[in-house]
């Protein structure tokens, strides 16, 4: 490896070093020079060359502080590009001026909080190009109804609109993993997929409903202090049924489920 510098393990490092997979991905962000783009984890700075050959501005942010000297001096003549040593997990994404689009090939165990940090900070981004653990990137397209739709399915579509664009076998990292990867695109929706009035009580409400899978939102929903009545009327009132599981109620559903809910909640504290 280059400089004999080393995969970390505990950071979760596989370096993509295909030149192929690497222009797709640059492909698949649509990045041209109008656009800032953020990197998390320019590793060895191959993904990082070809975005900085494209966009206007880069910000590429890495936790190994063994790779920052030489990722610094790799680009040193690059006016373009800033290489920040931080956690992406911490960094103040509320500083970032502008709209931006993120290019990432992301360490699987730290995607999903990553991912959800992104969405949190949602109104700094466009779009996000990630590359994920291809069964990471398949749950998180999931349609409703498979043992795929989950807690994390619902979230990123209800703030996004994903795709994955195409898959990334093994034998193009090193060290190579030992699953295959997929990138997949993000689109930042101007508003959330569907109307609700509380948008941390949907979250609460559909983590309840995914955390025992196998379920029924009747039974799986007591643990926000529901009354059997208040399910009773389920049905009735917004057409869900509360003998489903929660995979098979689409992102509509859940919101429509939530402000039930919510309403029901509010009409005991007025009374």
């Amino acid at each position: 490896m280059n400089n004999n510098i080393r995969a970390k393990k505990s950071l979760g490092q596989n370096f993509l070093k295909d030149p192929h997979y690497l222009k797709k991905i640059v492909d698949a962000a649509n990045i041209g020079p109008a656009d800032q783009v953020l990197e998390i984890g320019p590793g060895l700075g191959h993904l990082t060359r070809e975005l900085a050959a494209r966009a206007g501005r880069l910000l590429a942010i890495e936790l190994d502080e063994r790779l920052i000297e030489r990722l610094r001096a790799d680009f040193a003549g690059a006016s373009n590009v800033t290489i920040v040593h931080g956690d992406a997990l911490e960094y103040p994404f509320e500083t970032l001026q502008g709209r931006w689009k993120v290019a990432a090939n992301l360490p699987y165990y730290i995607s999903t909080p990553i991912i959800q940090r992104l969405i949190r900070f949602r109104e700094k981004f466009t779009t996000l190009t990630l590359m994920l653990q291809k069964e990471v990137a398949e749950r998180i397209a999931a349609p409703p109804g498979g043992k795929e739709y989950g807690y994390l399915s619902v979230l990123v579509q209800f703030y996004t609109a994903p795709r994955v664009e195409f898959t990334v076998p093994a034998g193009a990292f090193t060290p190579a993993p030992e699953v295959d990867s997929a990138v997949m695109t993000l689109r930042v929706r101007e508003r959330p997929a569907a109307p609700v009035r509380d948008e941390d009580f949907l979250i609460v409400v559909v983590k309840a409903a995914f955390s025992q899978r196998r379920k029924t939102l009747r039974n799986a929903l007591k643990k926000l202090g529901l009354s059997g009545e208040v399910m009773d009327r389920l049905h009735a009132a917004i057409g869900i049924d509360p003998g489903r599981r929660a995979e098979t109620l689409s992102v509509e559903d859940f919101c429509r489920l939530a402000d039930f809910l919510q309403g029901q909640a509010t009409e005991r504290t007025t009374k």
